[in-house]
């Protein structure tokens, strides 16, 4: 199983939580592509492959550059010719960092297809998409804002091996309080588990699945959410990498946490949780050689 962590979860430094997954003996490291201490994105093409190689000596892989993470809403048409031209510089980022891998929110797609957010997003994945063929590079979008079958459908519209997903499961019971809300309907629990449910939306989305992001969350009668630590929450993490171990999914499980009072340490319980998950998966297999 490929790990990786977050190296700033809980504000830490990159570096220090870099030499952390090393300590702990996982994979890899999910990084920011732009802003912070490492602010890659403004790096030249040299400076990065020097941060690159720092973190190879310590026995780590970038598992993906971490994108936009609700800023930028492809959908609209303010901005969109800036938010084209930045998702080229993180291509050209991540090509020299994770072998071309990037993901990101990218903005809640519409559910009619004949909406004219739909062509919107249509074209700008698809120029992002071309210029990511270009130099090797592919955008993961992230899932949560609309139900799986509609990131499906536009994944298909598409139709590009540099547009993929970034498997996020947690945000599959977040987003739908919000997405009610936004339709101005009232909440119905039942019809948000049909519609974005963790496991039947991977099972659409396998062939496409990229990254993953281990996260868990709860979602509950009452529209609230939140997210837990991992192996808690109601995302089902057993027969989801059961699932993926079916597929034959190699990617990287980076573990996500973004709230709790000390979120690294709740990063090292999801490490042994994700292990133990390979172990009694390794066991179920045996039982049935």
């Amino acid at each position: 199983m490929n790990i990786a962590i977050i190296p700033t979860t809980g504000g830490a430094d990159p570096y220090q939580g870099m030499e952390l997954a090393a300590e702990l003996g996982v994979q890899g490291v999910h990084i920011s592509a732009y802003g912070g201490a490492l602010d890659l994105e403004n790096k030249s093409s040299p400076e990065r492959k020097k941060v690159l190689q720092r973190i190879r000596k310590l026995g780590l892989q970038v598992s993906a550059l971490i994108g936009w993470g609700g800023n930028v809403d492809l959908g609209e048409s303010e901005g969109l010719d800036e938010n084209i031209a930045w998702a080229k510089r993180l291509n050209e980022t991540a090509a020299d960092l994770s072998e071309g891998l990037w993901m990101a929110h990218v903005g809640v797609m519409p559910q009619d297809p004949g909406d004219e957010k739909w062509k919107r997003f249509e074209d700008a994945l698809g120029e992002i998409s071309s210029h990511g063929e270009s130099l090797g590079a592919t955008l993961a979008v992230e899932t949560g804002p609309e139900p799986p079958r509609i990131l499906l459908e536009m994944l298909r519209s598409v139709g590009s091996p540099a547009l993929g997903v970034n498997f996020d499961p947690a945000n599959l019971l977040l987003w739908p309080p919000h997405v009610f809300s936004k339709r101005d309907l009232p909440f119905d629990i039942e019809e948000a588990l049909r519609e974005f449910d963790p496991v039947e939306g991977l099972r659409l989305l396998l062939p496409h699945v990229a990254h993953v992001h281990a996260k868990d969350s709860v979602l509950r009668q009452d529209g609230s959410a939140e997210e837990v630590p991992l192996g808690t929450g109601m995302t089902h993490w057993p027969q989801l990498y059961h699932l993926f171990q079916q597929h034959g999914y190699k990617g990287f499980y980076a573990i996500e946490r973004e709230c709790g009072e000390d979120a690294m340490a709740d990063v090292r319980e999801a490490v042994a949780y994700l292990r133990e998950l390979e172990r009694a998966e390794g066991g179920r297999d045996g039982g049935h050689a």
